[in-house]
């Protein structure tokens, strides 16, 4: 894979009535296929570490990138995505925040030609969708948790809270229902609250002060993302409330054990604060996003549905994927994306957990 460079990222700046989080210079627009990624928003930290490696991704492919907010709206989401098909893209990326909003545009645009790669979800009327099968990963990160509240009550029982992200959007649904639908059906098993954060770490925080005290002997907490869990954890280290390897549910009955999802903060599970979380990697995946983009804006037939799989990153495995995904961060414009997760992990020794 050839070198990558990130250093001619430019400003932030307004396009097409939306915030315009990252592009290259207009020269290389000028001369290069054009593929913009409609986001759901802007400030996230995961969402903007993805958009600097689909960034990289287009240094390395050849095309110029551009990341636009739809401002957490859907209608304003919507209103964009009009707006950039008039624009004639080689491809747009789409993370919708409501599927139904932006329906009409996805048809628009493929009325006009101009290939929309739909993110997170399925969309059949897209060019083609690229998503992580969230219901699966929800099921995993379920069979995980029950194996930590077997262990800490002998048998498979307890209470257990939910940090939603944001209801209706089919990423965020499909991972909660994966998890809490497993949950529900074990009988010892009690999913006492699902609070939806719109992917907001204060208001994970505040969920968890309210939980900490309806729920004094709340068991575990699962979040559908670490930038959710980090902030909730703070909040129950206040109380001496978090479980962790050196003070597990033996020495402090009133833990609570926190698992998550997308290995943001994967650092978290050798340190202890996490039992367990899943790698998405947004430099992984928003690379592999846009080599899909890529290949539609340059007339490839993509497969219509591509699943990636997460990496379950427990005590077992966590320092060498923690290792790992720091070197993702760290040097994305150079890092050798090829390959799925468990293989690249695989390649550099880590171990890859695996639940029944």
């Amino acid at each position: 894979m050839g070198s990558r460079s990130l250093g001619r990222l430019a400003p932030v700046a307004l396009v097409a009535g939306a915030l315009l989080i990252g592009s290259v210079p207009s020269l290389a627009q000028d001369e290069l296929p054009r593929i913009v990624w409609l986001e759901q928003g802007a400030g996230n930290p995961y969402w903007d570490a993805q958009h600097q490696a689909a960034a990289a991704a287009g240094e390395d492919l050849g095309f110029a990138f551009e990341a636009v907010s739809g401002n957490l709206d859907p209608a304003q989401q919507a209103a964009t995505l009009t707006q950039l098909v008039d624009q004639a893209p080689a491809a747009i990326m789409l993370n919708a925040i409501d599927p139904n909003a932006t329906a009409p545009g996805v048809q628009y645009a493929k009325d006009q030609g101009v290939p929309i790669v739909n993110l997170y979800s399925i969309d059949p009327n897209a060019t083609a969708s690229v998503t992580f099968d969230d219901r699966a990963e929800g099921e995993v990160a379920a069979k995980n948790a029950l194996t930590l509240l077997e262990q800490r009550y002998g048998t498979p029982t307890g209470t257990v809270a939910v940090l939603h992200g944001q209801l209706g959007q089919p990423a965020s649904d499909d991972r909660a229902d994966g998890f809490i639908e497993y949950m529900e059906a074990q009988e010892g098993v009690e999913v006492v609250a699902v609070q939806a954060t719109e992917w907001d770490g204060a208001n994970a925080a505040q969920a968890m002060q309210d939980w900490l005290v309806r729920f004094p002997e709340l068991s575990m907490v699962y979040a559908l993302s670490d930038t959710l869990a980090r902030p909730a954890i703070e909040v129950a280290e206040r109380e001496n409330r978090v479980c962790t390897p050196e003070a597990d549910w033996t020495t402090n009955p009133a833990c609570v054990v926190f698992v998550a999802v997308d290995g943001f903060f994967v650092e978290d599970v050798p340190a202890g604060k996490l039992y367990a979380t899943q790698l998405y990697s947004p430099q992984w995946s928003g690379f592999k996003f846009a080599e899909i983009a890529y290949d539609a804006a340059t007339g490839g037939t993509p497969a219509a549905e591509t699943f990636l799989e997460a990496l379950l990153v427990t005590p077992e495995n966590g320092a060498c994927v923690a290792e790992m995904q720091a070197e993702m961060a760290a040097d994305p414009a150079n890092f050798a994306f090829e390959g799925s997760l468990a293989e690249i992990a695989t390649a550099r020794g880590c171990e890859v957990v695996t639940v029944e």
